[in-house]
């Protein structure tokens, strides 16, 4: 039988109790709070602002209806002295109201001896077909503004790499192939929320004596800062465990 039983009892806890992953809305919540706690202190909301969208906060059952508590808000520099967070970044990506007529219904991006990329702020189509031929094509969605339902990647490499880039707390379903190559996915070190109403990427294709990568980076962060918050991601988890395990003995 397995040692894994209820907490609370005496016996040992599940490797996952104690993070912040079991309860995903809950910690979203949290920091939509103190969101909303700094916009008030900064003279962004009114008092009688602040306790609506703290009343929607307390009351969402979804992420979705949690992105409505800070819609509209403005952070940054000129509205609240810290910047936005990845989790209120992900409840505004969870919330598109990107009309349908602007989401083109396909997308070509080929790379053949070259180099092709789609970066920066962007609308992706719906489907994407990414042909590397003994070149490199990357598609860069850290920026990209997603319409609602599935946004689908269909990644093709030939002696070549296609590289996708995505921003941490976006959905992704891989499914892929390859033959004297790689097609994987590199996962994200500390599971993240999200919903059902949030946009979902699929990527699918083939890998011949090639290359196809996902990959999770927030905007502007390099290869080696993501490498660095990883490891400090995982660092944390521990610590979180190890406390929580120390405090239920």
């Amino acid at each position: 039988m397995s040692d894994r039983k209820h907490p609370g009892r005496g016996e040992p806890l599940p490797v996952d109790v104690g993070l912040e992953d079991d309860d995903p809305l809950a910690s979203a919540r949290e920091e939509t709070i103190e969101l909303l706690s700094e916009c008030f202190a900064h003279d962004v909301l009114t008092i009688e602002e602040f306790e609506r969208r703290a009343g929607l906060a307390h009351g969402a059952r979804t992420m979705t209806e949690l992105g409505a508590a800070i819609d509209g808000i403005e952070t940054g520099a000129g509205a609240v002295a810290a910047p936005e967070s990845p989790t209120i970044a992900r409840l505004r990506r969870a919330s598109p109201d990107l009309p349908a007529a602007r989401i083109r219904p396909s997308d070509l991006a080929i790379a053949i001896f070259g180099e092709t990329r789609r970066a920066g702020q962007w609308i992706p189509a719906r489907r994407t077909n990414a042909v590397a031929v003994m070149g490199s094509a990357v598609i860069d969605l850290r920026e990209a503004q997603f319409g609602p339902g599935e946004t689908a990647i269909s990644a093709f490499a030939v002696m070549g790499s296609v590289e996708v880039v995505v921003p941490p707390g976006l959905y992704v379903e891989c499914a892929g192939s390859a033959v004297m190559g790689s097609f994987e996915e590199q996962r994200q070190s500390v599971a993240t929320p999200f919903s059902q109403d949030a946009p979902l990427l699929r990527v699918d294709g083939f890998a011949l004596m090639g290359s196809v990568e996902i990959k999770y980076r927030y905007a502007g962060e390099t290869k080696r800062e993501a490498r660095r918050r990883r490891r400090l991601e995982k660092r944390e988890a521990r610590r979180r465990l190890r406390r929580e395990r120390k405090r239920l003995r």
